[in-house]
């Protein structure tokens, strides 16, 4: 038998070999896969979905120009990794924003800049895109919000980390995150990377932009601790325009279609989360613009708004009034058994908090029989996210009837 230098079979050493080759070719290769891949900054290379997007040269660099919309760029797929550009924002700049794992125009994430909050918990946000709106309202909170400086009239160095179902964002420098995003909303899957620019303002600079797929895989994250109560199975009718719909009447259940939907893990109480329904995950934001008319408002009947039912089962044991703590985006009517019991209405800029999701919420006693109970919410939108979230008290602190 053929022996290797070492006295091994020459069989074992070729196939020991082999093994060092392969493992050689994957390392390389691994290694290769995380070569920075640059993004040219031109008309070839680049999608939008808006308008106003040009290319030449600002601030002595070539860079992307966004006026408004959705800027992707052609045939880019990123699940994990790294994406680094420099923005710049003028003196009209209000909203930008990278855009990351999209699968649509209309279904994406990102990270809001807002150099008009400069230096407040306002000026960096996360959101998705769902359904042609944005969702600012829901994603707000410890979870969502940062604060930083963000000049205007130069180049401000971003990267952004995707590994699973996180996001963290970094600016200039820094060796620290300013934001950390726990679960985003479209889940763990990849998606082409850009630009997004808002509406209002002048639009925004971008420059050299480039990413680095990282090939690890990332483990699903553990099920979710809810809240003690969160009512995490709902059914959602279609849309209907609100100003076609009665408030405070509750439509024949018979006459809408019903679509099982789940709470996720997103708002949180006392640490742990409430179970947000994103409404805008399951139905096309109407995006009607910031209402102007109280009476209009609180009346439910805004031109264009829309309203959808959420529907969800309580069981007693006998009759009693038991507490029910929710928040909603943008107006709310709650029935217990047809019957209608609150009505309420946080739009933008209506409230202290500008319309955003609370979780403190409010609350109603619900008067529920014994047996089987129907609560539903009529959930109202404008713009700017869709969603609701309940909390039920235990039966030990329910109200016995009659009291």
């Amino acid at each position: 038998m053929m022996t290797s230098p070492h006295g091994r079979p020459a069989c074992c050493a070729l196939r020991a070999c082999g093994t060092t080759l392969a493992l050689t070719l994957l390392l390389d290769a691994s290694a290769a896969a995380q070569q920075p891949v640059e993004v040219p900054l031109d008309a070839e290379h680049w999608t939008l979905a808006g308008d106003s997007l040009r290319f030449g040269s600002f601030l002595g660099r070539q860079s992307l120009y966004l006026g408004k919309g959705v800027a992707l760029a052609r045939g880019v797929e990123l699940r994990d990794g790294t994406i680094e550009f420099d923005m710049a924002m003028v003196g009209r700049t209000r909203f930008l924003a990278p855009v990351f794992r999209a699968r649509s125009a209309d279904a994406f994430e990102m990270v809001m800049f807002r150099p008009v909050a400069s230096g407040t918990i306002e000026a960096v946000q996360y959101q998705a895109g769902l359904n042609g709106g944005g969702t600012w309202q829901l994603f707000h909170g410890p979870d969502a919000n940062a604060t930083a400086e963000l000049p205007r009239d130069r180049w401000v160095r971003v990267r952004v980390e995707l590994a699973g179902v996180t996001a963290k964002v970094y600016l200039g420098d820094d060796p620290k995150p300013v934001l950390t995003v726990p679960r985003l909303a479209l889940g763990y899957g990849s998606g082409g990377i850009g630009f997004w620019a808002g509406s209002f303002g002048n639009g925004a600079y971008f420059s050299n932009l480039r990413y680095t797929p990282d090939p690890r895989g990332y483990a699903a994250p553990a099920p979710a601790d809810f809240a003690p109560g969160t009512v995490l199975d709902w059914e959602l009718s279609g849309d209907r325009d609100a100003a076609a719909v009665r408030p405070g009447v509750l439509p024949d259940a018979a006459s809408l279609r019903w679509e099982p939907v789940r709470a996720e893990p997103w708002k949180l109480h006392n640490g742990k989360p409430l179970g947000l329904v994103i409404i805008s995950r399951y139905r096309r934001s109407p995006e009607t613009g910031a209402p102007s008319d109280p009476d209009s408002v609180m009346g439910g009947r805004v031109p264009r708004s829309k309203v959808v039912y959420a529907r969800t089962y309580v069981d007693a044991d006998r009759d009693e009034y038991r507490r029910l703590h929710f928040g909603y985006s943008d107006g709310v009517v709650v029935f217990a058994n047809g019957r209608p019991l609150f009505s309420g209405m946080n739009p933008y800029p209506f409230r202290d908090l500008g319309g955003v999701m609370e979780t403190v919420g409010e609350a109603v006693y619900l008067p529920l029989r014994k047996g089987r109970n129907e609560i539903v919410l009529a959930v109202t939108e404008f713009f700017g996210g869709w969603g609701v979230w309940a909390r039920l008290d235990p039966p030990s602190m329910s109200v016995p009837a009659g009291h």
